[in-house]
């Protein structure tokens, strides 16, 4: 597995490069020859070098491996050349095969990922089957999700980007919200909207028990008709009244009184109230 445009590239072993003449095996003034698949034949800008048995052996420049095949050619003048053809991996490291998914021949079966790290840069388009776990943040958008059970209209629910429910909620079960579920400050005067609670959201039966032992207009009004005779009988007892006799009208109870009294044009006290239902 030879990296490709890896950054120092691993070197090769060309081969023998022998003279015809003599069959000698050539340790000096050998070059080699770069010939890239879909690239032009050109030297080698690498680095020449000699095994112990004679072998050339050379170390190519990086961009002389950025091919997916490169053809290296040693040769001398009057020499039998010798050759070798490098296929490149995707990967630029040495010893590893870097992989792509879409060349591969049939893609699209079942292939057993254990052991491998999926970046959390990458998408998941869908996951279908039984998941063991997923543990750590779900980087970007999961396209679709099957084999799982949500509870009934969970899908109504609407939840927006920040986490808030923007559709209807179909009901509460029973005891769901408590004192001790809700916390301190969960619900203000300033998170409840102007006229959120009014006549129409409170029951019958509650506007009874509010009004239960409190003081209605009929009862007020009665209140105040007793008081407005109390104060002129009170009144008709005071003394150098001043002032010939006098009648007021008063509504005690739903019926319509007067209250007559008769005065002094001098000194002395007035007398008491005469009252008459009319």
């Amino acid at each position: 597995m030879y990296p490709r445009n890896a950054a120092s590239p691993p070197r090769l072993s060309i081969g023998p490069v022998v003279q015809i003449s003599d069959g000698a095996v050539q340790t000096a003034g050998v070059s080699v020859k770069v010939i890239p698949q879909g690239g032009t034949e050109s030297a080698g800008a690498g680095t020449v070098a000699y095994s112990a048995d004679g072998a050339v052996l050379y170390t190519p420049t990086q961009g002389e491996t950025d091919y997916v095949a490169v053809v290296f050619v040693a040769s001398k003048t009057g020499c039998i050349p010798a050759s070798v053809t490098v296929v490149t991996t995707a990967s630029a490291t040495a010893g590893y095969a870097g992989v792509d998914w879409s060349k591969l021949t049939a893609a699209t079966s079942t292939v057993n990922l254990s052991g491998t790290t999926i970046s959390t840069s990458q998408a998941v388009a869908s996951v279908s089957g039984a998941v063991g776990s997923v543990t750590g943040n779900v980087a970007g958008s999961v396209g679709s999700i099957t084999g799982v059970t949500f509870p009934a209209h969970f899908d109504n629910l609407d939840i927006a980007a920040n986490g808030h429910v923007t559709a209807t909620v179909d009901a509460i079960n029973n005891n769901a919200i408590t004192a001790s579920s809700i916390q301190a400050n969960a619900i203000t005067a300033a998170k409840i909207a102007t006229d959120a609670i009014g006549a129409a959201q409170l029951a019958a039966d509650a506007v009874t028990e509010i009004q239960s032992g409190l003081a209605t207009a009929a009862n007020l009004l009665i209140a105040i008709d007793r008081v407005s005779y109390c104060l002129s009988a009170l009144a008709g007892n005071c003394s150098t009244a001043q002032t010939a006799t006098e009648t007021y009208v008063l509504s005690i109870g739903g019926n319509t009184y007067t209250a007559a009294y008769s005065g002094l044009d001098g000194s002395g006290n007035r007398s008491t109230t005469t009252l008459s239902k009319t």
